[in-house]
């Protein structure tokens, strides 16, 4: 993303758009990204927008590098989408390939000027070490020697003058071997020269730059050329001539770098608009819009784009070319060139056209000389195919037919080149007495030789066991599988299982017709064993009374008739003992559990007592059950009933067709009226005469109508008052409506009359 769109996104999501600026600014700058800890709100905001997943340094450090992938800026300096300028990013990521050094030695050839900073130092008979800053004169000043100038020397040169200077002060410095004093002279700090980078640059303006500088540190701190800046032309002005003009791509390409000159203060560099650019894409290894300089061809411009790939068409490689102004005509502005690029060697070269765009096709994914083998054979896959191959010959390539492949017969399938169908060549795979192959077909290239599988031909069978068994399901029917064989691959019964028989559900013969659907047989299982004392697992001997399955047998396995399972009821709320109890017997009731539970808390409520039975309320008093365990509601449970005891509610909700739906506090006596005005009153569309009481335990009473008023219910604590809406044919008419269309029309009238009377 780029600095825009992350200003834009942070908008959005109303942060500071500024927040990520001093981060882009390190990355342009090619610097580390600032030491300090990130704030709680910039991490927040790149998690926000996806680029980073937990807060911490770590993290937000990865995501800002990854503001700047390959990609980045693309879209706001190329020409086009989908185009990019080859170099473009080079000096746009963050790095330092281009910065100068800042310490160890310069070359020989380095000129001092104001600013820098030597060092002098003298040993032998005089000891001594000068820090000897440049003056803004180009002027240095030496203790015991005075001062010289050395604005625009080079050190070879300053330590000349210096063996001059010094040694008319000391009489042992010289170049003599045997001389007794000796000196050496190093820069310290370098200066700052001042550089102005304009043209069609990223950022123009005026930069300081480090003495040791080349031009391409300059155009790294400018953000390099633009898209319609040139790579191959850059200009290097110094005290008002031109000094120097580097190609760009003398480095990007081959890596040299001798274009790299070391600037001085006050140089000028210009990047002019780019020349002719064409466009190369395709099978290349690089493709991209490069500049090409006049003179150059098709060969200069595809090792611009580092060669053709493996996979590319050479000799058909196309130039959409803009057709010159003078030639243009109505209908004709663009011309296709055909080049076969594997004779440009020994060929005139094919020169390159501002605008061109090079395609270099890749070869067809098309395939000759091969072979299909699939199916049941031991190494399946495609192999290669010469003349007078065969069908014998290419399965055993493929290591010969599976255990379980079909001899009678395989299928090759052969591609007919007049109209591209497919005609079918049948061959045996049968050897004869001699062990030879009965069938060997000579193939053609693009056969497809599919050898079948009995396993799939064949119609799988398959029996089902269900019941009292550890694992009933639908199993592979395999050949002699008896009754017996079948419970044993269900592993056996399971609990409550009526070991001593076994009922077979079994489809009649399909090619009788007949009224019956289906035959029922009863078959015995044997006898419970010894071992066993009587218990679940019969003694079973294999032998001639076993009963064979067919396809399609469906085996039940019933409950033994004694048998019952642990039948369980749940008790919560109120209760001494809440939990989980064991029905003793088929008789017993709520009364008789809620007796075992412990009995009623002084909280409980035991109007409200209810029984939840597969997940429906058991509507019942059993408040009266508790009172009377020989009446009615004191009803039996079942395994998987919820016996629920709430805690005392002092409220009553009322809902639906009323102003507004409120919880009432219980007053005892009050009847319907009290609590439904409590809730504001009956709303216009309330049905008066249909309104319900639900109350805890589950039961619920409705307003009764009679000759004389109605018949309401009681009400009482945790009870829900629910008033229903009207019938919508049963409504009366809406008045509002009525008045306010009978006033339109009124209106209407009113209108026409007096535009009658006008016309009169």
């Amino acid at each position: 993303m780029t600095r825009s769109q992350i200003r834009a996104r942070l908008q959005q999501l109303g942060y500071d758009p500024s927040l990520a600026d001093r981060y882009f600014d390190a990355l342009e700058r090619g610097g580390s990204l600032p030491a300090e800890q990130p704030s709680d709100t910039f991490i927040e905001a790149l998690t926000r927008l996806g680029l980073a997943g937990t807060a911490g340094r770590e993290t937000s450090d990865s995501a800002l590098f990854a503001l700047e992938p390959d990609s980045l800026l693309i879209d706001e300096d190329s020409t086009a989408v989908g185009r990019q300028v080859f170099g473009l990013l080079t000096f746009r990521r963050a790095g330092s390939q281009f910065a100068p050094p800042t310490f160890g030695p310069v070359d020989p050839g380095y000129r001092l000027g104001p600013g820098d900073e030597l060092l002098l130092v003298l040993t032998g008979d005089v000891e001594e070490a000068y820090p000897i800053s440049v003056s803004r004169e180009g002027l240095i000043f030496i203790p015991a020697v005075g001062q010289m100038s050395v604005n625009g020397l080079t050190l070879a040169q300053l330590e000349d003058a210096l063996y001059a200077r010094l040694g008319s002060v000391y009489s042992g410095i010289s170049r003599s071997p045997n001389a007794t004093t000796r000196f050496q002279v190093s820069l310290g700090a370098l200066r700052a020269n001042q550089i102005i980078v304009t043209g069609d640059v990223a950022r123009p303006g005026s930069y300081q730059v480090s003495s040791v500088a080349g031009l391409f540190a300059a155009l790294y701190q400018a953000g390099g050329p633009t898209a319609e800046g040139s790579f191959r032309h850059i200009e290097v002005h110094r005290g008002g001539r031109l000094v120097h003009v580097a190609d760009l791509y003398d480095f990007l390409i081959r890596g040299d770098g001798s274009s790299d000159i070391r600037l001085e203060n006050n140089d000028r560099v210009f990047v002019p608009p780019a020349g002719a650019q064409a466009q190369v894409e395709g099978s290349v290894r690089r493709p991209a819009i490069y500049e090409v300089r006049p003179g150059e061809s098709l060969q200069d411009l595809l090792a611009f784009a580092g060669g053709f790939r493996s996979d590319a068409l050479v000799r058909n490689v196309q130039i959409d070319r803009i057709v010159p102004p003078s030639d243009q005509r109505p209908g004709f502005y663009r011309t296709l060139v055909s080049v076969d690029a594997a004779q440009l060697a020994g060929a005139p070269t094919e020169p390159v056209r501002d605008g061109d765009i090079v395609t270099v096709s890749a070869v067809p994914d098309v395939r000759r000389n091969r072979v299909w083998v699939s199916g049941e054979v031991r190494n399946p896959g495609v192999y290669e195919w010469t003349s007078g191959s065969t069908l014998w010959s290419m399965l055993e390539r493929a290591d010969g037919p599976g255990d379980f492949a079909y001899l009678a017969r395989a299928h090759i399938y052969r591609l007919t080149t007049t109209d591209g169908s497919r005609s079918l060549i049948r061959a045996s795979l049968e050897r004869d007495a001699a062990g030879g192959p009965v069938d060997d077909v000579v193939l053609a290239d693009n056969d497809s030789i599919v050898v079948l599988s009995r396993n799939e031909l064949r119609t799988s069978e398959f029996v089902t066991i269900d019941g009292f068994v550890k694992k009933p399901a639908t199993y592979p029917l395999a050949r002699g599988m008896t009754l017996h064989d079948l419970i044993l691959a269900a592993d056996g019964f399971s609990h409550g299982a009526y070991v001593l028989e076994a009922e077979i559900s079994r489809m009649p013969d399909p090619l009788l017709r007949t009224d019956i659907t289906a035959h029922v047989f009863r078959i015995p299982l044997g006898t419970p064993s010894a071992s066993s004392g009587g218990g679940l697992v019969p003694d079973w001997i294999p032998g001639e009374a076993e009963v064979e399955l067919t396809h399609g047998d469906r085996v039940f396995i019933r409950r033994a008739p004694g048998y019952e399972s642990v039948r369980e009821v749940h008790v919560t709320g109120q209760v001494l003992v809440p939990g989980r109890y064991v029905l003793e017997s088929r008789e017993e009731r709520v009364a008789d559990v809620l007796a075992r539970a412990g009995g009623l808390t002084p909280q409980a409520f035991p109007a409200g007592i209810h029984v939840i039975r597969e997940g429906q309320v058991v509507a019942a008093d059993l408040q009266r059950a508790l009172r009377e365990p020989d009446d009615p509601n004191n009803i039996l449970l079942t395994a998987g009933d919820s016996l629920h005891v709430p805690e005392y509610e002092g409220t009553v909700l009322v809902r639906g067709a009323v102003n507004f739906e409120a919880l009432v506090v219980f007053a005892p006596g009050r009847g319907l009226d009290y609590y439904i005005s409590q809730a504001g009153g009956y709303s216009d569309e309330a049905d008066k005469h249909r309104v319900t009481v639900s109350y805890k335990s589950g039961e619920r009473a409705v307003v009764t109508p009679r000759w004389v008023g109605t018949s309401e219910p009681p009400v009482q604590p945790g009870a829900e008052i629910f008033v229903p809406v009207k019938p919508e044919d049963s409504r009366g008419p809406n008045w509002d409506q009525v008045f306010t269309r009978g006033a339109a029309i009124l209106s209407a009238v009113a209108t026409a009359m007096f535009a009658i009377s006008q016309l009169r």
